[in-house]
């Protein structure tokens, strides 16, 4: 019997080209605000440092309530509602003229664009069969990916013969293609879900069910541990890592730009590896040893000395961080997927989005503090170090878990 294509789920197909179509939207929406705030409105740091305040605080105050939403209502609805909200507040933001109501406008879209998040991840797991969860999650991180790479370059590239507020048209249009995607699969009547009838839960018990769920199941206690102290030293580096690139080889300013890619490569490489795959029998282990991986990579960085090392070592362990950081991405979400209760999806993610964006919040800030203090490559190598140590406890660290036979986490 021949195996059904992913793409031959209607719904799946129409959710990946909704998706695809506002990620690239939001890349170019991003690299046009930074790009008002710097060169035409000549803001200063400040109101550059509240840039992503605006985009992260929303989901750090309402991604818990979201994922209550997501599953008590119809996902696809809220997915809908959601673009209808963005594209109006994208449509105000062409319009702004100075940077304090342009962070306010930001801060209202990003509030509207909370709720989308976990009703899409746990629509995904409605409507994709068990064995094709790998695929599908591996699918959206490579077109991730790919628009992050692409979608600065065409933003660079629309600059050079228009300005920052036609590519914040482009957001509203990409906001647009993905309405009617998401229209079309409201009126299939594709969503098969039912949630209405499970909202008897009192308000303070249902908002932290997300954190409960997740902290009574070790096995989701622990992933969510380790991806996000991977994902916090990631989120450090990135934010410091001209620093110390800066410091080493001062005269070399190409290589941040090597590095970025190499490191982009690694991960689409994992993607596009583990997308071939059928399934994932030890998903656990692999995502430690994403933290080895990652961790070495930057412990050979740190150690780098241009005095007795070419430039081009860098280079060499940039797609190998990369893999590293593609194996704890794509993982993550497979293992929080397959572990967690279909009925309660929504509020899981609507807690590790919480979480997610704490750190995508705090993790630059407290970086710039701590490389102030102790300098960049200290800094990295004390992070590359705990990493490391980290991987290596939950790589032979074993699971302590009743259902650990039913999904092969384990050998």
């Amino acid at each position: 019997m021949k195996k059904e294509k992913l793409f031959a789920n209607s719904s799946y197909k129409r959710l990946f080209i909704s998706s695809t179509a506002a990620s690239f939207g939001d890349l170019f929406d991003m690299f046009a605000v930074i790009t008002l705030f710097t060169y035409v409105w000549h803001a200063n740091s400040l109101w550059i440092t509240l840039i992503p305040v605006a985009y992260a605080l929303p989901s750090i105050l309402l991604s818990q309530a979201a994922g209550n939403l997501a599953d008590r209502y119809d996902k696809v609805q809220l997915m809908f509602l959601s673009e209808l909200i963005r594209l109006l507040f994208t449509s105000l933001l062409f319009f702004t003229t100075e940077p304090l109501l342009a962070l306010g406008v930001l801060t209202l879209r990003s509030m509207s664009s909370v709720m989308k998040v976990p009703a899409q991840l746990a629509y995904v797991r409605e409507v994709v069969k068990e064995e094709q969860l790998l695929q599908a999650s591996t699918l959206q991180n490579i077109m991730f990916q790919i628009a992050k790479v692409v979608g600065p370059f065409l933003g660079a590239a629309a600059l050079t013969f228009t300005t920052p507020k036609a590519c914040i048209l482009v957001n509203a249009a990409a906001c647009i293609i993905s309405i009617g995607v998401l229209f079309s699969l409201k009126k299939a009547g594709k969503n098969i879900q039912g949630q209405a009838a499970r909202s008897s839960h009192q308000p303070k018990e249902t908002y932290s069910n997300g954190w409960k769920i997740v902290f009574q199941h070790s096995i989701l206690l622990r992933v969510v541990m380790l991806f996000h102290l991977s994902y916090f030293v990631v989120m450090l580096v990135d934010a410091q890592i001209s620093i110390f690139l800066r410091d080493v080889l001062p005269h070399h300013p190409e290589m941040l730009g090597w590095l970025l890619s190499g490191i982009g490569l690694g991960a689409l490489a994992t993607g596009v590896y583990l997308n071939r795959k059928k399934q994932v029998h030890h998903p656990f282990r692999l995502l430690s040893l994403g933290l080895l991986l990652f961790g070495g990579s930057l412990f050979f960085i740190s150690c780098f000395n241009p005095a007795v090392m070419s430039r081009y070592f860098i280079l060499i362990a940039a797609p190998i961080g990369g893999a590293g950081v593609g194996l704890n991405l794509l993982l993550f979400n497979y293992i929080v997927q397959k572990y967690s209760d279909k009925k309660h999806l929504g509020k899981v993610y609507g807690f590790i989005n919480t979480l997610t964006s704490a750190v995508l919040l705090t993790a630059p800030l407290l970086g710039g503090m701590v490389v102030k203090l102790a300098g960049a490559q200290t800094t990295f190598l004390t992070a590359a170090i705990i990493v490391v140590v980290v991987g290596f406890v939950s790589m032979v660290m074993p699971l302590r878990d009743k259902r650990e036979g039913n999904v092969q986490i384990d050998a």
